[in-house]
């Protein structure tokens, strides 16, 4: 009897050595596409393409290419390399880190479908390795994609769906009405007949959106940017006979799916206003308006490193700030037009890939980036014996070591090694927490799924080994590769990653973003020092141009700022208590302005069903605002969109709430500006104006005394 014989593979080390590697196996890749070396090696590179679930983007000779990362991760590699070993996922990963950033977007999928629907193949969304000096909107640009916008005037647009699988007539011949959205002119399709819905579609105005569906399910949505027409190499493909081309807004796997029944009727049916069909839609439209938004100023902090988020008070600064700061760090597992779980994840990510400050007048360099600060001394029976003066680092330098490398070092492996280090009560540590203010107790009992944890400071008479603080180690592990996992107590969660990140000189390689609030209220020259110049992005580590400094107080480290530290500054542009920014700080940031806007109101009160309310709320809105921009009011240099009351002043969830507001918020905020000489109000205008608001009504005697004025003029 013949023995049967294993062969273990031997562990491939022939990684690629440079980004060209990486570039000539794409070719490789695609000559076996373009059929150069047989159809085994085309349907073999077709399957790739398929099944890999993290590919590697590359534009080569003007075309967008694809390739598996594993493929792409070793040196000259080729099917019958692949086929033989494909090699460790987790290796090559390691390698593409170094010149690739990983990024899912719903656009690549979509470049990516049209590639393999010329074989007659698609394959579900994936993840994308991206060169770490380009952005999606640049890969983009090369082939002219579109980049998803809100249509024009929609508040004029109609709503429709339509279904184009089972033409009538045609035998219930399918076909995929992806590949309809595929064509170079993507375009939609309906037969021929003499009903309404046949009439709609070849007569309806471009501009009009349709949510495009295979049953109930949504796959597209579009809007009409040509009139009907028909085409015999179209019909022959898609089997319809009236065509229109479409504009791609997003495709359904960029939100969430309609209720199953919500879209089960019609070809070419209208969504009437007031249904929930067209809010579903309406509310699609929101959240690009939203997304494309975060992403425009996210990719502008990814470039410029440092940006500032200026506005009214109540403008969205602070909600604003944590969304953008959570789509520069990469997350993708919450809705980041959602507030509360915005505002949940930025609390978990503080003092990990998240750090605040607020900047004010008594603030220093010492404060900001490293100073001495005093420590007492004790003897044994924990009595002072002296003051000590040791460096110290400041929140910016905080920041900036928390993105730091070290290759030879991962973070899960030092967690695993400090575990048997703490094994047993006898051997616990006593670490500082993040603050540095108080410490606490760590130990592991084996077989544990938890790391026991207990405050310095506790009091509890329930034993020296009671944990009321334990900490879950896989959690602790998602959380120190950043992948925003909350512990329960995830703080104390922090502190031992800090703890276990010293013992091994161990950092990890992730974004941080540092929030600086009210930057306009410090003396920002006197806060940075030299350190200034370094926040340029090519004056950064690793930049065209990098600058490092030896520090005044740690005299035995030459310190340079990380190129993936990114700052978000807030300003009240209300605010004129302060000095302004001098140019110098001026240039190394950009300035994005946020405004009051109505749209937001009504949002909020159509998502709680208060319409009532509502109007109410809008109606104050259009009231102070053309108050505050009324020629006779406005003076000096300051805009509408300095002045403007933030939209968050007429939120409110009952009447009463919303006349708090506006006596408690919105009044001595107005009354501040006439006081300061910004506006020029009299004082029976004032009047006027001031209890028309408490009643919550709008200034109805002073638009009649106006518009009187311009007749008699």
């Amino acid at each position: 009897m013949k023995k049967l014989q294993f062969k273990f593979p031997v562990e491939r080390i022939d990684y690629i050595e440079k980004r060209e590697d990486i570039i000539s196996n794409i070719e490789t890749l695609y000559s076996y596409l373009h059929g150069e070396s047989g159809e085994d090696y085309k349907q073999w590179a077709v399957d790739k393409l398929k099944r890999g679930k993290n590919m590697v983007v590359e534009v080569i000779d003007g075309h967008i290419c694809f390739a598996p990362s594993r493929f792409v991760g070793y040196l000259n590699n080729t099917k019958d390399k692949h086929d033989e070993n494909h090699g460790d996922g987790t290796d090559t990963d390691k390698i593409l880190k170094t010149y690739y950033n990983k990024v899912q977007d719903g656009r690549l999928d979509f470049i990516l479908q049209k590639e393999l629907a010329k074989y007659d193949e698609s394959s579900a969304e994936k993840k994308y390795w991206i060169h770490n000096e380009t952005t999606v909107e640049d890969i983009l640009k090369v082939e002219q994609v579109h980049v998803p916008i809100l249509p024009l005037k929609t508040e004029y647009d109609k709503f429709w769906h339509i279904q184009m699988h089972l033409p009538e007539g045609k035998g219930g011949t399918i076909i995929n009405p992806n590949l309809m959205l595929m064509e170079s002119e993507p375009v939609i399709g309906t037969g021929e007949w003499n009903d309404a819905q046949c009439q709609n579609f070849k007569t309806i105005e471009n501009g009009n959106i349709v949510l495009v569906r295979r049953g109930s399910q949504a796959l597209a949505l579009c809007q009409i940017i040509g009139d009907n027409f028909n085409s015999d190499s179209l019909c022959e493909k898609f089997i319809n006979v009236n065509f229109r081309k479409v504009k791609i807004l997003a495709w359904a796997n960029e939100f969430r799916q309609p209720r199953a029944g919500l879209f089960s009727q019609g070809t070419f049916s209208s969504c009437r206003k007031g249904t929930e069909q067209y809010r579903y839609i309406e509310s699609w439209l929101k959240y690009m308006n939203d997304i494309a938004y975060l992403e425009k100023y996210s990719n502008l902090l990814l470039k410029k490193r440092n940006i500032i988020l200026q506005g009214a008070p109540g403008t969205g600064k602070t909600y604003n700030t944590a969304a953008i700061a959570l789509k520069t760090l990469g997350v993708t597992d919450i809705d980041l037009t959602d507030h509360k779980a915005v505002m949940k994840r930025y609390d978990s990510l503080l003092g990990d890939q998240l750090f605040f400050t607020t900047f004010h007048q008594s603030l220093d360099y010492e404060d900001f980036v490293e100073g001495l600060k005093p420590h007492v001394q004790t003897d044994t029976d924990g009595n002072s014996i002296g003051v000590t003066y040791e460096p110290e680092d400041g929140i910016f330098k905080r920041a900036c070591n928390a993105v730091q490398t070290d290759q030879s070092k991962d973070i899960v492996e030092c967690i695993d090694d400090y575990l048997q280090k703490i094994k047993g009560y006898q051997n616990k540590r006593e670490i500082p927490t993040v603050t540095g203010r108080s410490s606490l107790y760590v130990w592991w009992k084996e077989g544990n799924s938890t790391v026991s944890c207990r405050s310095t400071s506790s009091t509890s008479s329930r034993g020296e080994e009671y944990t009321p603080s334990p900490l879950n180690i896989d959690k602790i592990k998602l959380q120190a590769q950043g992948k925003g996992v909350e512990n329960n107590w995830q703080q104390y969660a922090q502190a031992f990653i800090e703890a276990v990140k010293k013992e091994f000189h161990a950092t990890t390689n992730k974004p941080v973003v540092l929030i600086i609030d009210e930057i306009n209220r410090g003396n920002v020259s006197k806060i940075f020092g030299e350190l200034i110049t370094l926040l340029e992005s090519d004056k950064r580590l690793n930049g065209n141009h990098p600058i490092k400094v030896m520090l005044p107080y740690s005299k035995n480290e030459v310190f340079g700022v990380p190129s993936n530290l990114y700052i978000i500054g807030t300003m009240n542009t209300t605010d004129r208590s302060t000095g302004t920014l001098d140019y110098a700080l001026r240039r190394r940031f950009a300035f994005i302005t946020l405004k009051s806007q109505d749209s937001v109101i009504k949002k909020f009160y159509s998502d709680t069903d208060n319409e009532e309310l509502g109007t109410i709320a809008l109606e104050l809105f259009e009231d102070i605002k053309r108050f505050i921009e009324n020629p006779k009011h406005l003076c000096g240099d300051m805009s509408i969109d300095d002045l403007m009351v933030g939209h968050s002043f007429f939120m409110a969830e009952s009447e009463d709430e919303l006349h708090d507001k506006v006596e408690y918020e919105i009044l001595p905020l107005i009354n501040e500006y006439i006081n300061d000489g910004i506006l020029n109000v009299k004082n029976d205008e004032k009047k006027t104006a001031f209890n028309s608001w408490l009643s919550l009504s709008p200034v109805q005697e002073i638009e009649d005394e106006d518009q009187e004025e311009d007749e008699n003029e």
